[in-house]
C-alpha cells in the first residue's frame, strides 16, 4: 500500500496496520521486532502523526519492500529523526504532533486509499488546501473525511488560482502571503470583522460545517480572496517601482495613498484609502501597522535587489497562528463557546499562511 503525495508517517501506517488487520502499535512492534530493543512512544489518538528513527525507518521500509529513500519523497516527515529519538539504538516511534498544519485529503482524489475508519491525512504545503478538481476547501479531522464546497463561493477558487500562480513566479511567495495575512488581520481587528461581505462567506462555511457564524469568522478561508488580491500587489516588482516613483516625485503619503488605492481596488472596497488614512498617523504607527512597516522598508531599499528584510516582519505584526487567538480580536462572542463550536466544526486547524521553513516544519507568520 504506498503512501499519498505528502501523507502523514501516521497516516500511512495507520492504513497499513487496517491492510494487515492489526492494531497500529502491533504492527509497527512487529515491523521493529528484531535483537535490538524497540520503543514505541504515544499513540495515534494522542497525536496524528509518528516520527520514527533510521532503524525503525528501515524496518518499514522492508517490511514494504519500498526504499526509505522513495518513502520520503512521499512521506515530508518520514525523515530525519526527531528530535525526541534517537539513531544509535533499536528501532524507536513516537507519535507527536505534527510540526506543521495537515488536512484531511480530498476523499474522491483518494477515496482508493481511504478507509472509513482512517481518512488519508496529508501536509498541504503552501497552496494544497484547496482542491480545484471538486471545489473543495479541505479542513482536519484525524477520524472522518472533512472539506468545505466551494461552488457557492467562486471567488474563493479564483483567488487560490491566483495563489497558485504567485507560487510558481515569487521564490518569496511564502513569505509575501505571510505579510498579507498581516494586512489583511489588520483590518479584521480594526472593525472589518463587520465587513458584509465576510459575513457572508462565514454564514456559507457555517452552514458547509454545522456551527455559527460567529465560529467561522476568525477561519482563514473567510479572508483568503483578500490576503491573495493584497500579497499579488505587495509581491509585483512593477508595483514596487511604481510605489517609488509616487514617494521619489511626491512624498511617503502619496505612495502610502497609491497603494492604499490599489487594495481597495482589488478587494473590491473602493472606500478603503479614505477609511485607512483617516486612522493611520506615520512613525509610531508603522510599529503597528505591516503596511507602513513594509512601504518604509521598500522605500529605505531604493533600487536594490530584494532583500529577507523586505518580507520578515516583527512578530508583533504578524496575524495569530493559532485559532483560539484570533477569537477574541475578530468579534465580540464569548470566545470559550465559539472556539468549542468550532473545534467540533473542524476549523481550528488546518492550512494557514505560514512560512514553511523545512520537511515537516513550519514557523507562523514572523
Amino acid at each position: 500500500m504506498p503512501p499519498v503525495s505528502q501523507e502523514l508517517t501516521g497516516s500511512w501506517v495507520g492504513r497499513l496496520a487496517q491492510a494487515y488487520g492489526l492494531p497500529v502499535q502491533d504492527l509497527l512492534r512487529g515491523a521493529f521486532s528484531g535483537p535490538r530493543p524497540v520503543k514505541v512512544t504515544g499513540a495515534f489518538q494522542t497525536a496524528p502523526e509518528v516520527f520514527l528513527n533510521e532503524p525503525a525507518r528501515a524496518a518499514l521500509g522492508r517490511l514494504t519492500r519500498t526504499p526509505p529513500a522513495r518513502l520520503h519523497e512521499r512521506l515530508p516527515s518520514f525523515a530525519p529523526t526527531h528530535e525526541r529519538l534517537t539513531d544509535g539504538i533499536g528501532p524507536q516511534a513516537g507519535w507527536f504532533s505534527p510540526r506543521r498544519a495537515w488536512v484531511t485529503a480530498c476523499l474522491p482524489c483518494t477515496r482508493r486509499s481511504w478507509s472509513p475508519r482512517q481518512p488519508v491525512l496529508v501536509y498541504p504545503g503552501a497552496a494544497g488546501h484547496v482542491c480545484h478538481r471538486h471545489r473543495r476547501w479541505l479542513l482536519a479531522d484525524a477520524r472522518i473525511s472533512v472539506s468545505a464546497p466551494l461552488q457557492a463561493l467562486p471567488e474563493v477558487l479564483a483567488a487560490h488560482r491566483h495563489h497558485t500562480s504567485l507560487l510558481r513566479a515569487r521564490p518569496q511567495a511564502a513569505e509575501v502571503m505571510a505579510l498579507a495575512s498581516a494586512v489583511v488581520w489588520s483590518w479584521q481587528v480594526q472593525g472589518w470583522h463587520g465587513d458584509p461581505i465576510w459575513q457572508r462567506r462565514a454564514v456559507a462555511l457555517a452552514s458547509f460545517t454545522g456551527c455559527s457564524a460567529a465560529s467561522a469568522a476568525a477561519h482563514a478561508l473567510v479572508p483568503y480572496p483578500e490576503t491573495i488580491a493584497v500579497a499579488r500587489v505587495l509581491g509585483n516588482r512593477h508595483w514596487h517601482q511604481r510605489l517609488r516613483t509616487a514617494a521619489a516625485g511626491q512624498d511617503f503619503r502619496a505612495a502610502h495613498g497609491l497603494l492604499l488605492e490599489e487594495f481597495g481596488r482589488r478587494t473590491g472596497r473602493p472606500w478603503l484609502s479614505d477609511w485607512m488614512i483617516a486612522r493611520t498617523r506615520r512613525g509610531s504607527a508603522a510599529e503597528r501597522d505591516p503596511v507602513l512597516w513594509w512601504l518604509e522598508r521598500l522605500l529605505a531599499s531604493g533600487d536594490a535587489p530584494e532583500e529577507e528584510g523586505l518580507w520578515r516582519m516583527p512578530a508583533s505584526l504578524a496575524r495569530p497562528h493559532q485559532f483560539g487567538d484570533r477569537v477574541p480580536l475578530s468579534g465580540g462572542s464569548p470566545v470559550r463557546p465559539v472556539i468549542d463550536d468550532a473545534r467540533a466544526a473542524f476549523l481550528t486547524g488546518g492550512w494557514e499562511p505560514t512560512i514553511v521553513t523545512g520537511p515537516g516544519e513550519a514557523a507562523s507568520c514572523r
